[in-house]
């Protein structure tokens, strides 16, 4: 029983369909080092934990500027009584 590695298998240059393969012969005959050994949901999650900081981040500004506007309004409004 031989074992064939699929194509979409391969790893290529830039992550895509598009992309160069690294070394598609070694990839097809088995060798680790040029294949995809991760599954879609892992790579998802990973990169999904790269940018949840920065989305905390601008969340947490965006947050503080709504929160100095609304004391502003409120100086504002005292103000004008």
């Amino acid at each position: 029983l031989e074992k064939v590695t699929p194509e979409a298998c391969c790893q290529r240059e830039l992550q895509s369909r598009e992309g160069m393969f690294v070394n598609k012969e070694a990839c097809l005959t088995g060798i680790e080092r040029f294949q995809n050994r991760q599954g879609c949901y892992t790579v998802i999650l990973n990169s999904f934990e790269t940018y949840v900081y920065l989305a905390g981040a601008l969340a947490i500004g965006v947050l503080a500027i709504e929160l100095f506007a609304m004391i502003f309004a409120m100086c504002l409004f005292r103000g004008i009584q």
